[in-house]
């Protein structure tokens, strides 16, 4: 039987040992001996007096004690105990010829040749005087035919990786060096996947190869805050651990797994509760050599999640017609771990002489710990947004305006629910729902229903225009490439009351990143959408600007109840880091569906409804996302300059 043994976790299996021969005479080397067999898993040799000089012999004519480095005659040189092509490799790995003299330790080195081929368990020498020389025999014994190979611990192991190791192997005699090697491979698949485990012991009998493989499992996770300043433990913590172990994939009685500790590491860090995030790991109590076990501890270092602002200043929007400046008041509260759940919440307002705006959102990342992952925000606030991407001054018109004064404000005050979970690596699934009514004001902060052209601006026609609308979005993000993304987003306004807005509005948006070598990049956009039903004019598609067609202001190309838009650009690094230089081209229309629009906003201000801009800039990565400085040209050969922060 060939049996190996190996301490948990160790190096590879060694199957050839020291080989001991005794002198060349016939009685010392018909003992000595080179065996692969034994609890050590090493190959052994013995003779005479554990290798020592052996007597008897002429070695060639003469007689009595040779000494170590004395040559010897050899006259004979025959390998017995196989055929073919066994005793074809055999012959191969002597250097010994025939009537040539050698020394004690370059046949102990020939023998070991031998048994390092790996075919042979057993391989000895043995010597007979004659009248020419010494006749040397080199007996060995051929190992089994490999007939069944099985394995036992191989939780995580595949068969195919272990049909793969030890292909073509059955059915043929078995080769230590193969078998170190095909060991050596599952060993490396372990390795390469972070997980801990070996083969640690094999059995050959009969044919049947038994492999052993020790899989370490894990043995309890514990959680242990620590002191950022002293580093030591603390009795008293604000998370509660519930809300750590839900991000732990690697559970009690799963084998360790590095990557995976590696990925709950990040995944209890992205909470963002915590300064410091780190795993230890220590031998359990009841772990042995045959079945090994570890416990591991989280050691969390808990940072500070709230915080409270307060300010007060002037706005030039008074409360009247007179110079004298407004009074503003603002606050603010952010907590990012309330009640211990890492439930976020955030509260913030502005109250002035001409309005008063707040926002209010609670957000739980991970409801009652479900197993989708769905996360909730429910939001309600009141906030101004410039409306003159749509309703703002012809660019011809300079600041000759009236009425409105050539800009126009949107008010909305509006409350909802969103709901959001992943679907699949890469996809997240978002549903929500919400009310809104928004109002139409000039700069001041006055009600308005026309604008400086006196075009309608709401539905209604009244002073304000309410919707109540769900909406599905389903998004896609390469988790290894940051500006590839696909959003389709679909909008659906019910009219539960008469006055109320009824339309339906679908959003297309595609990005996509391809590298054209070592450091040419090329990124492609589209943009698409549609609406049908109650449009109000505000509402429309502004085509144009920063993050649309660059080489235009901000909807200077239109506005309509369709748009679309698309764009190609190049980008190459610069030798100064981490600056990154692009050429652009981008394209955009509204379909001919401007006049479609309530007061054909687009029509009135002279904008074309389509066009293109060409240019290019530098870019650099920031923590909040790329910063942009462009320059580009429109259809009508004007340049403009261009900044923005983030990816459009």
């Amino acid at each position: 039987m060939l049996r190996s043994y190996r301490p948990p976790m160790l190096a590879a299996i060694t199957m050839q040992g020291p080989v001991a021969v005794g002198g060349l005479g016939p009685g010392a080397l018909s003992g000595a001996s080179a065996t692969a067999s034994g609890g050590s898993g090493e190959a052994k040799a013995g003779g005479a007096a554990d290798g020592a000089a052996g007597t008897g012999g002429t070695g060639g004519g003469g007689k009595g004690k040779s000494e170590p480095e004395d040559r010897i005659l050899i006259s004979e040189v025959e390998v017995v105990g196989c055929d073919g092509e066994l005793k074809s490799i055999a012959k191969q790995a002597l250097t010994t010829r025939p009537n040539f003299a050698y020394t004690l330790e370059e046949v102990k080195a020939d023998v070991r040749r031998v048994f390092a081929t790996g075919w042979f368990s057993e391989v000895s020498p043995d010597a007979e005087d004659t009248r020419d020389g010494v006749k040397l025999r080199i007996r060995v014994k051929p190992n089994e035919e490999v007939r069944a190979l099985t394995a036992s611990g191989a939780s995580l192991l595949p068969t195919s990786v272990i049909q793969q190791a030890f292909e073509g192997m059955p059915g043929r005699t078995l080769n230590l060096g193969s078998l170190q090697k095909a060991i050596a491979r599952l060993d490396a698949w372990y390795h390469d996947r972070g997980i801990m485990g070996m083969v640690s012991d094999y059995t050959f009998e009969g044919g049947q190869l038994q492999l052993q493989c020790a899989e370490a499992v894990v043995g309890s996770v514990t959680l242990r805050f620590l002191d950022a300043a002293s580093g030591q433990p603390k009795p008293k913590t604000r998370t509660q651990p519930h809300i750590i172990t839900r991000h732990l994939t690697t559970k009690p009685g799963q084998v360790y797994n590095l990557r995976g500790i590696r990925r709950d590491i990040n995944a209890v860090y992205s909470t963002g509760l915590f300064e410091d995030v780190n795993v230890t790991t220590r031998e359990a109590s009841d772990s042995t050599e045959a079945a090994p076990k570890v416990d591991l501890v989280l050691d969390l270092v808990e940072r500070k999640t709230g915080g409270l602002s307060a300010g007060g200043g002037l706005s030039a929007a008074g409360s009247g017609e007179g110079a004298w400046p407004g009074l503003i008041g603002s606050f603010s509260y952010n907590e990012r771990n309330l009640f211990g759940l890492n439930q976020r919440l955030s509260v913030s307002a502005e109250i002035g002489q001409v309005d008063k705006l707040f926002r209010l959102q609670h957000t739980d990342p991970w409801v009652n710990s479900d197993p989708h992952r769905t996360s909730r925000t429910v939001q309600i606030m009141n906030n101004r947004t410039s409306g003159n991407s749509i309703h703002g001054k012809a660019e011809s018109d300079g600041d000759d305006g009236s009425g409105a004064g050539g800009g126009v404000l949107l008010g909305r005050l509006q409350g909802g629910v969103e709901w959001q979970r992943p679907l699949s690596p890469g996809w997240s699934g978002t549903l929500a729902a919400s009310c809104q009514r928004t109002r139409c004001m000039d700069e001041r902060g006055r009600p308005i229903t026309h604008d400086m052209y006196h075009a309608p601006i709401t539905f209604s026609a009244d002073n304000n225009d309410t919707a109540l609308i769900a909406s599905v979005t389903t998004s896609y993000s390469d988790p290894h490439d940051v500006d590839t993304h696909a959003v389709l987003g679909l909008e659906q306004a019910l009219p539960l009351r008469r006055e109320w807005l009824h339309y339906t509005r679908l959003k297309l948006r595609l990005d996509k990143a391809l590298r054209l070598g070592p450091y040419l990049g090329l990124f492609l956009r589209g943009r698409g959408g549609a609406v049908v039903g109650d449009l109000p004019p505000y509402e429309a598609f502004p085509i144009g600007g920063t993050n649309s067609v660059r080489g235009y202001a901000e909807g200077g190309v239109g506005s309509g109840r369709h748009s679309v838009e698309a764009g190609a650009e190049l980008r190459a690094p610069l030798p100064v880091q981490p600056l990154v230089a692009t050429a652009f081209f981008d394209f955009g229309s509204d379909l001919g569906s401007g006049q479609a629009v309530i007061g054909d906003p687009a029509g009135v201000r002279g904008k074309p409804g389509s066009g293109y801009g060409f240019g290019g800039g530098v870019r650099m990565d920031s923590p909040v996302g790329p910063v942009r400085l462009e320059y580009a040209w429109n259809a009508r050969g004007e340049g403009r300059f261009h900044v923005g922060l983030g990816y459009g």
